[in-house]
């Protein structure tokens, strides 16, 4: 019973000197805390674009990059398919890789 009660008594004075957190402040620490998140993927983002090398397939950059923000077909005649992708992180571009049949040919970044 004693015991009971020591814990009742913890309980009740821990709880009384957590103080509520002013709204402004969980709101600056969560928009901190947002902002921390938005920058590591944008390095995360960047570190994976360097990672590409000349002679990638597509399928090797869209396992490491994903889907391209934009897709052009630039020429396909004799056998030669040539297309550019081009990368973006969420506040910047990241770069444009430039393919020959499906292999990249050139890298570069913004």
């Amino acid at each position: 019973m004693k015991l009971l009660t020591l814990l009742a008594l913890t309980c009740l004075a821990v709880s009384a000197c957590a103080q509520p957190q002013n709204p402004a402040v969980r709101a600056a620490r969560d928009l901190q805390r947002l902002a921390d998140d938005l920058v590591s993927y944008e390095e995360e983002r960047s570190q994976r674009f360097q990672s590409i090398e000349l002679g990638m397939s597509s399928g090797e950059v869209i396992k490491i990059l994903g889907a391209p923000a934009a897709q052009r077909l630039i020429e396909e005649d004799e056998g030669e398919r040539r297309e550019e992708w081009t990368y973006r992180a969420a506040l910047r571009p990241l770069g444009t890789l430039m393919f020959v049949n499906r292999k990249v040919v050139e890298i570069r970044t913004e």
